[in-house]
C-alpha cells in the first residue's frame, strides 16, 4: 500500500506562523507537522509516499532530501503543484499516474492523531472484499464542526451538511434516517476511483465522493475515540503543543 500525503496547502489560517515557511513545515513539539505524519505513515508499514507540494516547494523538498537521507528505507515522490494548486481532488488525479495500481491511505498533513492506521487497513479490506462497488472508507469523528458527512446506518455515505449555510448536498435521497461524522482528513481510497473522477482542474474529492456516492459505497471508520488535532489555526497548534506531547 502507498501513500498520499497532502501538504500543498497555503495555511493562510496559520499566519504568522507560514509567514516564512508552509503548513507542512509549521512545528508541534519541534518536529513539523509533516515530520509527525510522515512517521505515522512509516509506523503503519507504509512506505511509498507521494507528497504534493505548492507553497514555499522548495522549502518541503529540502526537507524531504534530508528525511530521506536519514530514513533510506523510505521511497518518497513528489507531485509539483507550483503552477497551481488543484485542491484535494485536482490533486489527487494529478497523481493518478503513481497511485493507479493499488489501494493508498491519504492523510492531510495538519492532522495529527491516535488514528490506527494498520485498524483501518484491515477494516477496509474487509469492505472491499464483501462490497464489489466499494471504493472508499472516510476516517469521522463523532464531533462539533461546521461542515458533516451524512451516513445511514450501515455506514455508507448518504450526502453533506453544512450546519451553518444549512446547505446540503445528498446524494442518496431515499435514505431518510442519517447520521452526522466530522471527517478527520483521512481516507483509504481504491484505484478503481480513477476512471470514475470525470471532474477536471481544481476541484475538491468531497465534491467527487459525493457525486458516486449515489452508484458506489463509500463507508465510515469511526474514529471518534482517538485523540486527533486538526492545526488549522494558531489557536489548534496551542492546543496541540499543550497535549500532544502526552499522547506522542
Amino acid at each position: 500500500m502507498k501513500a498520499v500525503i497532502f501538504a500543498a496547502g497555503l495555511g493562510t489560517r496559520l499566519y504568522p506562523f507560514t509567514k516564512d515557511k508552509p503548513k507542512a513545515l509549521v512545528e508541534v513539539g519541534k518536529i513539523a507537522m509533516l515530520g509527525h505524519t510522515l512517521r505515522k505513515i512509516k509506523s503503519s508499514g507504509i512506505h511509498d509516499v507521494i507528497i504534493n507540494v505548492h507553497a514555499f516547494a522548495d522549502k518541503v523538498e529540502d526537507y524531504l532530501n534530508d528525511y530521506s537521507q536519514a530514513n533510506p528505507d523510505m521511497s518518497i515522490q513528489i507531485s509539483d503543484e507550483r503552477s497551481m494548486l488543484l485542491e484535494t481532488g485536482g490533486g489527487l488525479k494529478k497523481m493518478q499516474p503513481l497511485l493507479s495500481d493499488d489501494t493508498f491511505i491519504v492523510h492531510n498533513v495538519d492532522i495529527l492523531s491516535t488514528i490506527d492506521l494498520q485498524e483501518l487497513q484491515g477494516v477496509d479490506c474487509e469492505y472491499y472484499n464483501i462490497h464489489p462497488l466499494h471504493i472508499a472508507t472516510l476516517v469521522v469523528r463523532k464531533t462539533e464542526s461546521d461542515r458533516y458527512f451524512l451516513f445511514n446506518e450501515n455506514g455508507i455515505l448518504c450526502g453533506w451538511e453544512n450546519v451553518i449555510t444549512g446547505e446540503q448536498k445528498i446524494s442518496r435521497p431515499k435514505e431518510k434516517l442519517l447520521f452526522k461524522f466530522g471527517f478527520t482528513g483521512i481516507h483509504i481510497v481504491h484505484p478503481e476511483l480513477f476512471p470514475l473522477m470525470i471532474e477536471k482542474g481544481v476541484f475538491s474529492i468531497t465534491d467527487v465522493y459525493l457525486r458516486l456516492a449515489r452508484d458506489y459505497e463509500i463507508r465510515m471508520f469511526d474514529a471518534s475515540r482517538s485523540l486527533w488535532f486538526d492545526i488549522g489555526n494558531p489557536e489548534q497548534l496551542q492546543l496541540a503543543e499543550q497535549n500532544w506531547g502526552l499522547h506522542d
